[in-house]
């Protein structure tokens, strides 16, 4: 949903001849964002669950445990930067 308006307001500020170059863009970098951001959270989560289970027990509910809750932290830290930094974007004229 969010993704849809930031597409609006990216190809509001083209020329028109340059809306599918600004579509392409942003599909792609759309993509690729999704697949690193994918990759560093499951990356997160696997070093913190074997941490859990080297360092403190041999429970794998509980270190799964942990490694969620340090995923939907740092995720939760990512949506509130994106809440305020929207807060800062230009309306169109």
């Amino acid at each position: 949903m969010v993704l849809a308006s930031v597409q609006t307001n990216t190809l509001n500020a083209l020329p028109k001849q340059f809306y599918p170059d600004g579509i392409a863009i942003t599909q792609t970098s759309q993509q690729v964002s999704g697949a690193i951001g994918i990759t560093v959270m499951v990356s997160l989560f696997s070093a913190k669950q074997n941490g859990y289970l080297n360092d403190v027990a041999n429970d794998l509910p509980a270190a799964a445990a942990s490694g969620s809750s340090l995923v939907f932290k740092i995720s939760l830290i990512f949506a509130i930067v994106n809440v305020v930094l929207s807060l800062f974007m230009k309306k169109p004229k």
